[in-house]
């Protein structure tokens, strides 16, 4: 269609049609078409809604969690599919199941436990502490807000109570640890030979119109796939901030002018002592702990003792240092109105109870002059020019590409953008660099870019770098000739056939000694008997692998055979099986082991409790949305 409008768009008319196109991006943004109605409904948990964004951001934080963990070996295309799509959503149905039985079952997080979690969570940090300025600022860049975070935080934080509970409840009892090492360290008494495929090789022929035949019935295996060239102009936070100039007027005003990010603000350190519920009896209990302290008891060892926060109350109450706007505000009101270190509240009713906090810390606000943060203050300065120029050159770099649809000249000249050129790629893109991202990829042979040679829409690598792309060659799919490739055709044939012949020895051999002939006499290599643990190095791991499949003599020796990747076939005797001896196992061994049994059972147990919450539940997946 905008190849259509290009040619066409002559004429009033013409352009009153554009126009009238344009009133609503104008009016709710070009996101409202890209992105749809944040209320579409992608399935429900027992009547609660699962939304195609709770989806779409899930979705993402997976691939940006594998991208972290992948690295250069990321490839956009494998997350990018209806099989991870419904994997994602399956994990958020069972978020809200846990979610629905933690309301069940009446679980609760304190906010003191959600407050320690925040202040330990290093990307909230400043030079190893916790700063509730950056705090917010972290998250304001993710799109939350510290309510929205701790609500989420929250929420998982109970499922994990809940699976972690499960878990701790499994355990391996001493008779399943000793009849595990038993199979661990069992080992068989085998004996076995090898009919070897190189005695085959030269009794093979394969004549050249076998080699053609295999290639006319298999010539898809020797196509190469349609490559494309692209050249492309990139713009770039990161590249832009490099080109900024800077002077130390501009950089002292902007450390004045955000002088809070550069200055952490007081924090205080409390313990507390909660007592849960809202009615007179914990108003009661809690008084009486107060009057225990004014008569000199020790407000640690009462925490101890009567605290209803667990959390805190191994630690005699201590919830660590932290700011204002992370804890309750009537329980953040009282600690900041504390004097001194050592004074302790009265009674405070949060949501939670009523709570005794004593005031152990006061941090004062600790900051960097300008000299000391000037390199952090230049590249924050830096980019903050480079952020405002790019949403400038974004807007540039959409308008003279689409209006200069048959080059990149025009936007790379007045952008002063350098047109850089990518090696050729295939459909399925390359491991690294731009080409591997598959919105590149689907541009770069899409039909405006591949057939009609324009350039493509901006393509939106992040939020902070766009992509413009052209074609610069094109390489159509091509067969290759059968004279390079058959003499690797007729290579793999000969190994084909001569597996098979070793492979028709071998199963005769395997007859043979079955019916009491000695495989001595059939095989000059066989190997006497011995007894081999499952990692034996001695001997091949394929052969240690088919033998402990093989079933327990009971009186015969049993006889297997199989071909083996190198194309040789090895038969084997079993003679006895000896389980392993558990008085040679160290305490350090068995332990571990039952540490890796438990872990198994913990796992098979969470994910029996979630079967059962799923068979109970009542889902429905709407698989229209998922498309």
């Amino acid at each position: 269609m905008l190849h259509f409008i290009r040619n066409h768009a002559q004429g009033w008319i013409a352009w009153f049609i554009v126009g009238l196109i344009s009133i609503p991006f104008a009016l709710w943004g070009i996101n409202s078409y890209l992105s749809g109605a944040s209320t579409v409904v992608v399935a429900e948990v027992n009547g609660s809604p699962i939304t195609q964004t709770e989806l779409q951001t899930s979705l993402q934080q997976y691939r940006d969690r594998m991208r972290s963990m992948m690295g250069d070996q990321f490839d956009p295309a494998m997350f990018d599919n209806a099989s991870v799509k419904k994997d994602v959503l399956d994990g958020l149905i069972d978020q809200r199941l846990l979610r629905d039985a933690n309301q069940t079952l009446k679980q609760r997080i304190s906010d003191a436990a959600v407050s320690q979690f925040i202040r330990s969570t290093p990307a909230f940090q400043r030079d190893g502490k916790f700063d509730s300025d950056y705090y917010g600022m972290v998250l304001a860049r993710v799109g939350y807000t510290p309510a929205q975070y701790e609500a989420q935080l929250r929420a998982d934080l109970l499922s994990q109570e809940l699976t972690t509970n499960i878990q701790n409840s499994s355990i391996a009892s001493v008779k399943l640890l000793n009849e595990a090492l038993r199979l661990e360290r069992q080992q068989r008494e085998l004996a076995y030979g090898v009919v070897p495929i190189q005695r085959f090789v030269d009794k093979v022929n394969v004549d050249e119109d076998e080699v053609k035949q295999y290639y006319d019935d298999n010539v898809a295996a020797y196509t190469a796939p349609e490559q494309v060239k692209l050249n492309y102009i990139e713009l770039s936070v990161d590249e832009l901030a490099k080109g900024v100039q800077v002077n130390d007027d501009e950089l002292k005003k902007f450390y004045a002018d955000n002088q809070n990010q550069f200055v952490g603000p007081e924090q205080r350190r409390a313990s507390h002592i909660l007592i849960e519920g809202d009615d007179d009896a914990a108003l009661e209990k809690i008084k009486a702990i107060q009057i225990r302290l004014e008569n000199g008891e020790d407000f640690a060892l009462l925490a101890k003792e009567t605290s209803d926060d667990t959390g805190s109350a191994e630690k005699g109450g201590d919830l660590g240092f932290f700011g204002k706007d992370v804890m309750d505000p009537a329980f953040e009101e009282a600690a900041f109105a504390l004097t001194n270190v050592g004074d302790v509240s009265e009674p405070v009713k949060t949501e939670f109870g009523y709570h005794l906090i004593k005031l152990t810390g006061i941090q004062k606000p600790e900051g960097k002059t300008f000299d000391q943060a000037r390199d952090q203050v230049e590249k924050m300065y830096r980019r903050q020019q480079a952020e405002s120029i790019f949403y400038d050159k974004a807007e540039q770099l959409a308008n003279l590409s689409f209006e200069n649809p048959d080059s990149l000249d025009v936007a790379a000249e007045a952008l002063g953008l350098d047109i850089k050129t990518t090696e050729s790629f295939t459909r399925t893109g390359t491991e690294a660099g731009v080409t591997s991202n598959k919105k590149v990829i689907d541009a770069a042979f899409s039909e405006d870019v591949l057939k009609n040679d324009l350039n493509s829409a901006v393509i939106e690598l992040s939020d902070n770098d766009l992509i413009v792309v052209h074609k610069n060659k094109h390489i159509p799919e091509t067969v290759l000739p059968f004279e390079s490739v058959s003499p690797a055709i007729k290579q793999q044939l000969v190994f084909d056939k001569a597996r098979k012949l070793a492979q028709d020895e071998g199963e005769s051999v395997v007859e043979k000694v079955k019916s009491g002939e000695s495989p001595e006499s059939l095989l000059t290599n066989w190997q006497a008997a011995e007894f081999y643990g499952r990692d034996a190095e001695k001997v091949s791991s394929q052969i240690l692998q088919r033998a402990f499949t093989m079933p327990k003599p009971l009186s015969a020796s049993e006889y297997e055979g199989f071909s083996a990747d190198n194309g040789n076939y090895v038969v084997i005797k079993l003679t006895a099986v000896k389980n392993g001896n558990i008085d040679d196992v160290t305490e350090e061994q068995k332990k571990a082991l039952q540490q890796q049994l438990t872990s198994i059972y913990a796992s098979a147990e969470v994910e029996a409790f979630i079967a059962q919450l799923r068979n109970d539940a009542d889902i429905d997946i709407h698989q229209d949305a998922l498309k």
